[in-house]
């Protein structure tokens, strides 16, 4: 990163494994499920910049997180949210 960036180091952890799997009848339309688990960790630590100006040493975000499998149409494309379709 450049010096004048404010950062000093960064770093971070993503993990995300399948945990179930439910079949379904292909020829009735019907495709398999999926079920994962994850977890995320960012770590970020501020340069003397940003220390100066308040916004402490750095900052951690942890969190648990759990997904599907993206829907499939009748052809067996995903079917997922695309930019601008969520919520």
């Amino acid at each position: 990163l450049p010096p004048q960036c404010g950062v000093k180091t960064a770093k971070g952890i993503w993990k995300m494994k399948r945990v179930w799997v439910g079949e379904g009848d292909a020829e009735a339309g019907e495709y398999e499920n999926e079920l994962f688990e994850g977890y995320f960790s960012f770590s970020v630590s501020y340069d003397e910049m940003y220390r100066k100006a308040g916004h402490g040493s750095g900052s951690t975000c942890r969190f648990a997180f759990w997904g599907v499998r993206a829907m499939k149409d009748n052809t067996g494309k995903e079917i997922g949210l695309g930019p601008g379709k969520g919520i």
